[in-house]
């Protein structure tokens, strides 16, 4: 195979890489469990802030439904994603970033900021697609710059 066919395929990979983020935060916003649940792998292992380590795809769908119901039962909630490096290493990917959201009670009151760093890892499939394999986040410490409005 020649550089050019190799870059030109690693390219359409990274993309296809960038196109999950961008389900995972559309999902996320829409309350979507659903298809986050269909883009995990079957030995997804999910780590997030003061919870315990969710393992494997039921577990994680459970979680991750548990989670964004709840939210979005009490508060209007809207996530953006910012990717700062994705790479792609054969039958693998991550992609590093950011994140920032916002959370608005529903029953009246502040909205509030949260911010935090994420690396979500993915495993090529069978079929040549990807699905989400890891996925680890971090907030980030408060700073004392009040509610938003």
């Amino acid at each position: 195979m020649c550089a050019q066919a190799i870059r030109a395929g690693r390219e359409t990979d990274v993309r296809a890489v960038e196109a999950m983020l961008r389900r995972i935060e559309v999902a996320e916003n829409t309350g979507d469990v659903a298809e986050i649940s269909e883009m995990l792998a079957d030995d997804v292992v999910i780590m997030v802030p003061n919870e315990p380590v969710q393992e494997g795809k039921a577990a994680c769908a459970a979680f991750v439904d548990n989670t964004i119901a709840g939210l979005l039962e009490e508060f209007d909630r809207r996530i953006a994603y910012v990717s700062a490096e994705v790479r792609v290493l054969g039958d693998c990917a991550f992609d590093r970033g950011t994140f920032s959201f916002t959370v608005t009670p529903r029953a009246g009151g502040d909205t509030s900021r949260e911010r935090g760093k994420y690396l979500f890892l993915y495993s090529r499939t069978a079929d040549d697609s990807w699905k989400i394999a890891r996925v680890i986040v971090n907030l980030d410490d408060h700073e004392d710059d009040g509610p938003t409005s």
